[in-house]
């Protein structure tokens, strides 16, 4: 394939700076740590986020700076956007409360910069290798978290108690804390479930750069300390979205491992479930009972009398729904389901464009499996794959869009998706448009010798000094 042309040097030169720089944010400081005055905006990532809408819109504006022509996740992005806004309209021709109005602004501009974010990623990388970094980004803060969380599950200190950033206030919240007789940990994220969940998408990415190393071939030894941290770290959220999460992901990533990759991660997997058992006694066997006895579990039950509320909801605007964000806990009752939620505040729209949203980016990374020509790249694919169907399923048991960095982790791995199928599938022209297949593969011009013979009609043979032969 041919390289990339440059483009022009501008002061903000790398489009995938700022999301970079929000994956750093999201995971390095407590996301409860705010800018007060901007209120629920005031996180720094949350506010790196909404810059990321400018910055796509600039960038757009610049001649060869962002890939141009087919990419596949750009129009079901652009098209969630749209339905975005459709939702936010039909907030607006009913009467709202104060609550409810505000939050849906929130929405709007929260979600507005998490496709930004994503049509950065899909559109500004420019080569495999700047792929690789912002994965490796992704593996290296999810390993940061799961770090966090092993300290705060060990010494019973949160990462809020002594990461203090001038500038930033503490914002108050209520999270159920303990579960059975442990701590359940979160590390910086905003709640147990989401860490456990950000978790489980970093995990299939830091085990394909554990088998397979870069795209240039460098492997260390250090994605296996990654690996072992996140694995390590996620039961201790003691939360059965982080457990599906887990087994979703290296589930999915697994059907295309070989026999013997498999068989040694068994293996691994149960050495390492004897070591934590032997290390965290009881977390295991709580972990296992959440499942066993989830009848009788009351957040079970609370999920489960939702319904009743959902579908009177659902019946007053089942098409475009009561409009978005206007599901305020604080006037309403929590949900713990993405899905019923986008049925409440956008209907059946809504609701089938957010599942379309993840079945387009997991069909594009089966794409690529099947069409990448290096197998590292089709590796990539279906890691990526992975990644998307943990946020896919584990949503169902948490409003996962309402937890900035699991939603921003979400979006940003629907870019780095549709940037693998265009650096590995179409060929790389930028300003110029995409082509969906490699270049054709130049033939030799034919020799006296070939040509003479193609002219040979059936029947014929050729003279013998056209075949070299004697005189």
């Amino acid at each position: 394939m041919s390289s990339p042309v440059d483009p022009p040097q501008r002061l903000l030169r790398d489009p995938l700076l700022v999301v970079h720089l929000v994956l750093i944010l999201s995971l390095a400081i407590p996301g409860r740590l705010i800018v007060e005055p901007l209120g629920a905006l005031g996180a720094p990532a949350t506010i790196l986020t909404i810059g990321a809408v400018a910055l796509y819109v600039i960038a757009r504006m610049i001649p060869g700076y962002l890939a141009d022509g087919y990419q596949p996740m750009r129009v079901p992005l652009i098209l969630f956007w749209v339905v975005m806004l459709v939702s936010y309209g039909a907030g607006k021709v009913q009467v709202l409360s104060v609550l409810e109005t505000n939050a849906s602004d929130r929405a709007l501009i929260v979600q507005t910069g998490y496709v930004a974010l994503a049509l950065l990623v899909a559109d500004g990388t420019r080569t495999r290798r700047d792929l690789d970094r912002l994965l490796r980004l992704v593996v290296v803060m999810a390993s940061a978290l799961a770090v966090y969380g092993i300290v705060q599950f060990v010494t019973d200190i949160a990462p809020d108690m002594y990461i203090h950033v001038p500038g930033l206030t503490l914002q108050a919240a209520e999270v159920s804390a303990e579960r059975s007789i442990f701590t359940r940990v979160q590390g910086t994220a905003l709640h147990p479930i989401e860490f456990g969940v950000v978790l489980a998408i970093a995990l299939p990415v830091a085990l394909h750069y554990m088998l397979h190393g870069t795209a240039d071939g460098r492997r260390s030894h250090w994605w296996k300390v990654a690996v072992v941290t996140m694995v390590v770290a996620s039961p201790m959220a003691v939360s059965r979205s982080s457990v599906l999460g887990i087994g979703v992901g290296v589930g999915v990533l697994a059907l295309t491992w070989t026999n013997r990759q498999r068989l040694i991660g068994a293996v691994a997997g149960m050495v390492l479930l004897v070591a934590m058992r032997s290390t965290f006694p009881g977390l295991l066997g709580t972990l296992r009972a959440m499942f066993v006895f989830a009848g009788d579990d009351p957040s079970i039950e609370g999920r489960t009398q939702d319904f009743p509320r959902v579908m009177a909801f659902f019946q007053e605007n089942p098409w475009l729904g009561r409009g978005l964000g206007t599901l305020v806990p604080a006037e309403h009752f929590f949900l713990d389901n993405q899905y019923l939620g986008e049925l409440i505040t956008g209907g059946l729209v809504a609701l089938a464009m957010l599942i379309a949203l993840f079945l387009a980016a997991i069909g594009v990374g089966r794409g690529v499996f099947h069409h990448a020509q290096g197998p590292d790249a089709r590796a990539l694919g279906q890691a990526l794959v992975a990644a998307s169907a943990v946020s896919l399923v584990t949503w169902v048991t948490y409003d996962g869009m309402g937890f900035r960095t699991n939603a921003a982790l979400a979006f940003i791995v629907f870019g780095a998706t549709g940037a693998l199928w265009r650096l590995e599938v179409g060929r790389r022209h930028w300003g110029r448009g995409l082509n969906k297949r490699p270049p054709a593969v130049e033939r030799p011009e034919p020799g006296p010798v070939e040509t003479r013979t193609a002219q040979t009609t059936a029947g014929q043979v050729a003279e013998p000094a056209a075949l070299g032969g004697p005189s």
